[in-house]
């Protein structure tokens, strides 16, 4: 389908001329990438790399991306919220109001989203959802706050978090140029969509477009919290299931850091259920204890607790729970453990993922990283990208998967590239599904492009699933 672009609001540069005002009570005021980390300066760079097949420098600048990202806010208050905290969200982007959020799904057991990228028979050539296990909302969460908690019994969005409905605590945020789009063109409405879909259009998103996922984990302010890391646990063959609760490599995170270096018995998972809705045991672990320097982190002050809605506390609490079976309360801690970013200053987009991990400095997700003047622990995470858009020697593209986001939902040998390029709107009756369900397009590591004829019939919406998968 041909790509539409509303006239006379974006300009050349893609930028919005009157991007819709995205303040939020309790965020910051907007900071965007400080310019020294290369945002939008490196574009025809990037591209001739890519074209050339020389990926060291879209690595080079997605560190850059990474640390720009992750800078404070305030660079004198050592507890400041990062950048990224001041930009607006993917719950905002598709409120009615754009504001306060209505969708009540989690990530991962949303049936739109199941339906959309799961592989269907005829479809994907290997399972793409995998069987995870059940999260129940712990019953004093949902005592704590019910006004959080929707009709099926999950807990809704908030204004700062997204229900991951795991352990993990994500925060999706929008550059203020996505964001614009989104409200301007209203493709936060489905029966938009359907009007593109009939019309035989497709979307194209601004070139100033970034989005990004952040994964956050509850850390406890007195004693050690068990945090798995991904040690290569699995086979990239292995097509079961591979989530953080399976990995068995394990760390202790001692704030006080009175402890670092000492190995210790510790135990995590509560309140779980297996796939089968059988109780999963509580895991015990022989951890190694780090400290908190290691990582991107945040300690949650009453004043941020005052500001997080009823349903962003719910979705911490949820998670502390299911942790450590704990409430999580003020003084406690938020730690980075996975980070997307995601941005199109290249045609086919810059494609980038990040973990933390225990042995930062090993294997070639550690390589390429730039000298550069940058605040945190950038170091101390590893970093796979999906910016290459032609097939290798193989024919296919490389494995390119965050462990901690894709572990819970999808097997190892998938490509960022591949899943995201299938992003796309079909109604429910149209004989062309999108995502991994189209039988056209069954190999998981294929160099698909927006060209190829298995998206023929789908209104494509530029490489951006939370388009499709969040319009209401």
């Amino acid at each position: 389908m041909p790509s539409l672009r509303t006239a006379g609001c974006l300009t050349g540069l893609g930028l919005l001329c009157a991007a819709p005002v995205f303040a939020q009570e309790g965020r910051p005021d907007y900071q965007p990438i400080p310019e020294r980390f290369g945002y939008f300066q490196e574009n025809e760079k990037l591209w001739e790399s890519i074209e050339e097949g020389d990926m060291r420098p879209s690595r080079e600048h997605a560190w850059r991306l990474f640390a720009g990202i992750n800078q404070p806010l305030y660079p004198e208050d050592r507890n400041s919220w990062p950048i990224w905290f001041s930009w607006p969200t993917s719950a905002q982007a598709f409120a009615k109001d754009g504001q306060h959020s209505e969708r009540v799904v989690s990530i991962r057991v949303s049936p739109q989203i199941q339906q959309i990228r799961k592989a269907k028979e005829g479809g994907a050539d290997i399972p793409v959802n995998t069987d995870g296990p059940n999260y129940p909302v712990p019953q004093a969460v949902k005592d704590m706050y019910p006004g959080a908690i929707s009709d099926d019994g999950s807990v809704k969005d908030g204004a700062f978090f997204v229900n991951n409905g795991d352990i993990m605590i994500a925060a999706e945020s929008l550059s203020p140029e996505g964001f614009g789009q989104i409200r301007e063109e209203e493709l936060y409405k489905k029966d938009v969509l359907q009007a593109l879909f009939e019309d035989g259009l497709s979307i194209d998103l601004t070139d100033r477009y970034i989005s990004t996922k952040h994964m956050y984990w509850p850390v406890k302010r007195d004693g050690l919290t068990a945090l798995p890391w991904w040690d290569n646990n699995y086979s990239p063959m292995f097509n079961g299931y591979v989530g953080y609760e399976n990995w068995g490599t394990v760390v202790a995170i001692d704030p006080s850091a009175d402890r670092i270096g000492d190995w210790v018995d510790i135990d995590y998972l509560y309140g779980i259920q297996n796939h089968d809705k059988t109780p999963m045991e509580t895991r015990r672990a022989t951890a190694q204890v780090v400290g908190l320097d290691r990582f991107y982190h945040h300690q949650v002050t009453e004043e941020d607790w005052g500001v997080f809605t009823e349903a962003d506390k719910a979705i911490i609490s949820q998670a502390s729970y299911w942790l450590y079976n704990e409430p999580f309360e003020p003084g406690d801690y938020l730690v980075e453990v996975a980070l997307h970013i995601f941005t199109k200053e290249v045609p086919t987009w810059t494609l980038q993922s990040f973990w933390w991990s225990a042995r930062p400095d090993e294997g070639p997700y550690a390589w390429d990283r730039p000298d550069m003047e940058a605040e945190g622990p950038w170091r101390h995470y590893l970093l796979t990208e999906a910016n290459a858009y032609k097939p290798g020697p193989d024919g296919e593209l490389p494995i390119a998967v965050n462990p901690y986001i894709e572990g819970v939902i999808h097997p190892i040998r998938t490509n960022c590239r591949n899943c995201h390029v299938r992003a796309g709107y079909t109604p429910k009756d149209a004989p062309v599904k999108t995502g991994y369900s189209n039988p056209n397009c069954p190999d998981l590591l294929a160099a698909l492009t927006p060209d190829d004829a298995c998206f023929k019939g789908v209104t494509r919406s530029d490489f951006a699933w939370i388009i499709p998968d969040r319009a209401q």
